[in-house]
C-alpha cells in the first residue's frame, strides 16, 4: 500500500517547505507541484537531496491545475493514496502511520476524510469521535488538507478536480467540495477517520466571505455546480439566509441584498458541467 502526500505551492512558497516535511521517513513519499508565476529561476538542491521528494514544476496558476498535476503524476507513478497539502502544513507522523496500518488491514475501496490539528494538538473543527460515511452535504465541511484520496477509485471514474474552482480561478473556493461531490455522484464512498494526520493554525478564511465578492459569487456557483437546478437554488437561498440575514458576531461589509445578487449571479454563470 503506497501513500503519497502530493502538496500545492506556488513561487517563493517552495523555499519553506524543507522544515515541514523534514520529520518524515522514508515510508512517505512526496510530489511537490511548484507553480511559478514570477519569472523567478529557482533551485530545487535543498529538497532533490531528499529521495523521497518528486518536484513538478508548471509555469501556470490555479489551485486545482496544480491539484490535477498531482493527482495525475501519482497515479502514473502507482501509488494508491494521495494525501492533499499545501505548503503550510506539518504533518503528524504518527497519525500518518497509524492511517498507513488502517488502509494496509483493511484494504478498504473507498476515499478518507483525516483529522486536522493544530500544534498544540487541538482539532481545527468539531470532529465526531467515530467513523462514519460522509453523505452529500457533509463535503461542504471538508478542507483539502483533510482529504485522503483513492486513486485507484479516481482513475476508474476519470474524476479531477474542477479548473473553475479554487484559488486562481473563476471561483476562488470550493474546489475539494466539487471533487468530493463527484466521488459521491459516481457512487463512492468517503469514510470520516478521527486520525490526525496534518497540522495548521485555526484559519480565518471563512470571514472573507462577509466582505468579498468575489467568494460571495463563488457560493452560488458551488451550488449550481454541485446539485441539480432547484436543488441548488434551494441549498443557495438556505446558505444566504444563514449567513447573511442572521445576526453574527462578524461585521459584514456586503449587504444582504448584495450578497444574495453575487450569488444567483454565480450561480447563473457557473451551469451545469
Amino acid at each position: 500500500m503506497r501513500i503519497v502526500i502530493g502538496i500545492s505551492t506556488m513561487n517563493d512558497g517552495i523555499l519553506l517547505l524543507l522544515p515541514k516535511i523534514k520529520n518524515l521517513s522514508d515510508k512517505f513519499d512526496v510530489i511537490i507541484c511548484h507553480q511559478v508565476t514570477n519569472k523567478e529561476e529557482y533551485k530545487y538542491n535543498f529538497l532533490e537531496a531528499e529521495s523521497s521528494i518528486r518536484i513538478v514544476v508548471k509555469y501556470e496558476k490555479g489551485l486545482s491545475r496544480s491539484r490535477n498535476i498531482l493527482l495525475m503524476t501519482a497515479i502514473e507513478s502507482g501509488y494508491d493514496y494521495l494525501i492533499v497539502s499545501d505548503d503550510d502544513v506539518e504533518y503528524c507522523l504518527e497519525g500518518l502511520e497509524f492511517l498507513q496500518s488502517l488502509l494496509i488491514k483493511n484494504k478498504t475501496n473507498e476515499h478518507f476524510q483525516i483529522m486536522s490539528v493544530t500544534k498544540e494538538g487541538m482539532p481545527r473543527k468539531k470532529y465526531r469521535n467515530r467513523d462514519f460515511y460522509l453523505d452529500g452535504l457533509d463535503v461542504f465541511k471538508v478542507s483539502s488538507i483533510e482529504m485522503c484520496l483513492n486513486l485507484t477509485l479516481i482513475k476508474e471514474a476519470n474524476i479531477s478536480f474542477d479548473n473553475n474552482f479554487g484559488l486562481g480561478a473563476l471561483y476562488p473556493v470550493g474546489e475539494e467540495a466539487v471533487l468530493l461531490c463527484d466521488i459521491k455522484k459516481a457512487g463512492q464512498d468517503i469514510k470520516f477517520v478521527p486520525v490526525a494526520v496534518t497540522i495548521h493554525p485555526i484559519e480565518s478564511t471563512g470571514l472573507l466571505l462577509y466582505s468579498n465578492p468575489d467568494m460571495v459569487m463563488s457560493r452560488g456557483a458551488l451550488f449550481r455546480r454541485c446539485f441539480n437546478t432547484f436543488q441548488g437554488f434551494f441549498m443557495l437561498l438556505l446558505f444566504w439566509a444563514k449567513k447573511f440575514c442572521l445576526p453574527t458576531s462578524y461585521k459584514k461589509n456586503i449587504s444582504a441584498g448584495n450578497a444574495l445578487t453575487l450569488m444567483i449571479k454565480g450561480y447563473v454563470g457557473c451551469g451545469k458541467p
